[in-house]
């Protein structure tokens, strides 16, 4: 039997008059039922061209798969022939074989009858290939040239697309975008949509051999980036709504002799036992005629990525008219780069083509949308609104941006702590370059209520990269890291606060404590004029913002004095630690050498008083920061193991398997050169994370390891560890 015998198929060539689509359908056939090629069973396989393709065939072969396959099996769905358009009716459909212009609503195939066939495909591991849109050079003749202004040759792959998908996660790849067409080129037999498939079940793409399988992420890479590279006329559209980056197809025979059999194996399928529910709307109505779209970005969250802000808004009346959605990748399969806070140009230009395509098609129901968007999220909305066209912009509401690097990163911060690994985002890069000058041709005023925010304790995303493309209007600033931003715990939280305010016609232009804005902002000098005189009076809070002001102003003597005569100072190491953390995320974003010796000296005044207070679990935290920050802006190997081998130590004291304990301890085996047993702890460790605590551990894990070993090898076996454990 078999390796893929869940593996099916349905194969669809119109023919008639684009013989080419046969030749397209039969040479994924040929490749799919070769056993020293793909490798699926003969029996799985349907194929369907010119009389077997008529409206009857094709609704059959849907019935005879339905038939055949299980929760269990993937389904590759494959179309090419035309697709169409009728205006009056605001129809979407295919054009099969048999299909009568003059009798064009009983010889049509239907976008709601494929998407209810569909519906019927009991699993989620599903691809529609959908190449709909041929050039004039591929056909001998017109799609309705009997009928005048009524069924028209389909200008909007993008809208059929959109019609057919499930909304349940089923992947789309369509040939092409709108007003653009699928080509041949010269002496191809196959359309070049399809000519790169074919490429990519081959193994053409393959450049390391860690298993012996096409997946789906491969396929969308591979097509996304040759199509347009051999014709920049067309460029293929995708959902991204990827549910499971199940297997396509084998390598060929001939290739799999190069599999490395002792590879990491990489948790690519969403665990079974989990089955969790693809969630694509937070609440949706017929009726409804405003929305919310909720744009997260690539952390792999999915629709979790707002905490619970989507409930509280449904569960207060003033947001009664809206209905909300969850927007962006699926959070079951990894984007181009792996799961992450950042995203290459690719990634984020996918995206953007995507969140257009639904503003005009899936959301035309809607005549008033806001958008939240979080992180990279707000780059693939500037780059989306670029680009959409004015009729539907002005429906647009409200735009506000969380967390983003509308300013990109700066190049220290790559280089240092990710080795250029998203060299897109650089601040001087092509990429943001050509984005910020684009936003401003489009937009010397906005048609929307706009907004940038930035979170006090960003560890990610400095306050000038927020800020610095946009006026000082549109500025705001909320409390909270890069994360908690926009995870409210309660509905009186100030982020709440803040979108309930902006959606009512009292909006406010200062949300968060003048403070703390002085802070990120530099205008520290305000911050000591209101906190110094008082010093011995403040919370914490309060403590942490005089000190870090006082530092950042050269006064850092004065500011170890407050601290050690304030009250808090004399037991309280989770103050300094606090400090040292801020200072070390500073580091880590400018990479300044006086943050990082600031962060080093409080993490060394934290683990005193931690010692003294004999608690081990404060010890153990201060002690790794400490031997991260001894290799990091010391490069002093001799402390960073004195520090590593000090919280190993207290880590035995504390007898409770914590995620923070586990993280430790895979951490300080790093720095005694232990990989195996850091493997260990790290793999315990990432089943308590969540998406942030893997980005803090894989941080420092990544930028330990890679300055320790000199090489950021991605073939490297314990950076694949990394990669696969904590980014995918």
């Amino acid at each position: 039997m078999s390796k893929l015998s869940k593996a099916y198929a349905l194969l669809i060539g119109v023919g008639n008059d684009l013989p080419t689509t046969v030749l397209d359908a039969t040479a994924i056939y040929n490749i799919l039922v070769d056993e020293q090629l793909a490798g699926y069973p003969e029996e799985n396989i349907i194929l369907l061209t010119e009389k077997n393709a008529t409206r009857e065939g094709i609704l059959k072969g849907f019935d005879e798969l339905i038939g055949k396959i299980d929760e269990d099996s993937s389904v590759m769905l494959f179309y090419s022939g035309h697709g169409g358009f009728y205006e009056p009716w605001n129809q979407f459909y295919l054009v099969p074989n048999d299909f009568d212009p003059d009798n064009y609503d009983t010889t049509w195939v239907k976008a709601e009858e494929l998407r209810e066939k569909i519906n019927k495909i009991n699993s989620r591991r599903l691809i529609f290939f959908l190449d709909s849109c041929h050039a004039a050079g591929m056909t001998r003749g017109e799609v309705g040239s009997g009928v005048s202004n009524t069924v028209s040759k389909l200008q909007n792959p993008e809208g059929l697309a959109q019609e057919v998908d499930d909304g349940k996660g089923m992947s789309i790849l369509s040939s092409c975008r709108e007003d653009q067409l699928s080509w041949i080129l010269d002496g191809d037999h196959n359309s070049l949509f399809t000519k790169c498939l074919i490429e990519v079940l081959k193994g053409r793409h393959k450049e390391s051999f860690d298993e012996e399988f096409v997946r789906i992420s491969e396929v969308f890479q591979y097509i996304f980036k040759k199509v347009p590279e051999r014709k920049p006329e067309q460029r293929p559209y995708a959902n991204l709504q990827i549910y499971d980056d199940f297997v396509l197809s084998y390598i060929p025979q001939e290739l799999r002799t190069k599999v490395n059999t002792e590879a990491t194996p990489q948790k690519r399928t969403v665990d079974k036992s989990h089955k969790p529910e693809v969630v694509t709307a937070f609440r949706k109505r017929e009726d409804a005629r405003a929305a919310i779209l909720f744009v997260h970005g690539f952390v792999g969250e999915g629709a979790a990525s707002f905490g619970e802000m989507p409930q509280f808004l449904m569960q207060d009346a003033r947001f009664e008219e809206w209905d909300l959605f969850p927007f962006g990748f699926s959070e079951y399969v990894a984007p181009h780069l792996g799961k992450s806070i950042w995203a290459d140009a690719d990634d984020i230009e996918k995206l953007a083509d995507y969140l257009a395509t639904c503003l005009k098609f899936r959301f035309r129901q809607y005549e008033k949308i806001a958008i939240l968007a979080h992180g990279t999220g707000g780059l693939v909305v500037q780059k989306a609104l670029i680009d959409l066209k004015e009729n539907r912009l002005k429906d647009l509401s409200h735009v506000l941006l969380f967390g983003t690097p509308s300013a990109g990163l700066k190049s220290g911060f790559l280089d240092r702590i990710f080795n250029k690994k998203y060299r897109d985002l650089d601040a001087s890069g092509e990429f943001i370059t050509g984005l910020r000058a684009d936003w401003s041709r489009r937009f010397e005023e906005y048609p929307f209520d706009f907004k940038v925010i930035a979170a006090v304790n960003d560890e990610y995303v400095t306050s000038e990269s927020v800020f610095g493309p946009f006026r000082e209007e549109h500025t705001l600033m909320i409390q909270g890291s890069h994360f908690s931003m926009i995870k409210p715990k309660s509905e009186d939280d100030e982020v709440m606060s803040l979108v309930h305010s902006l959606f009512s016609a009292d909006a406010t232009s200062e949300q968060t404590d003048a403070i703390d804005k002085n802070l990120v902002t530099g205008e520290f000098q305000a911050v000591v004029e209101k906190f110094e005189p008082k010093a011995q009076e403040l919370d914490k809070r309060g403590l942490e913002q005089l000190v870090y002001a006082l530092e950042e102003l050269g006064r850092a003597d004065d500011a170890i004095s407050i601290l050690s005569k304030h009250p808090l100072s004399q037991a309280d190491s989770d103050v300094m630690g606090v400090l040292g953390g801020r200072f070390k995320r500073k580091y880590l974003k400018e990479f300044k050498t006086a943050d990082g010796e600031a962060a080093t000296k409080y993490y060394k005044k934290a683990l005193e008083l931690a010692e003294a207070n004999q608690d081990c679990r404060q010890i153990y935290y201060h002690a790794i920061n400490l031997a991260f920050l001894s290799l990091i802006v010391n490069d002093d190997h001799s402390k960073m193991t004195g520090y590593a081998k000090k919280a190993l130590n207290s880590c035995d004291e504390d007898n409770f398997d914590s995620l923070w304990k586990l993280a430790t301890l895979g951490e300080a085996h790093i720095y005694l050169g232990n990989f195996e047993e850091s493997r260990s702890f790290y793999e315990n460790a990432v089943v308590l994370a969540g998406p942030r605590e893997k980005h803090s551990m894989y941080t420092n894990a990544y930028a330990a390891y890679t300055q320790l070993m000199e090489t950021n090898n991605p073939k490297d076996p314990f950076i694949q560890f990394l990669d696969t454990n904590f980014l995918l």
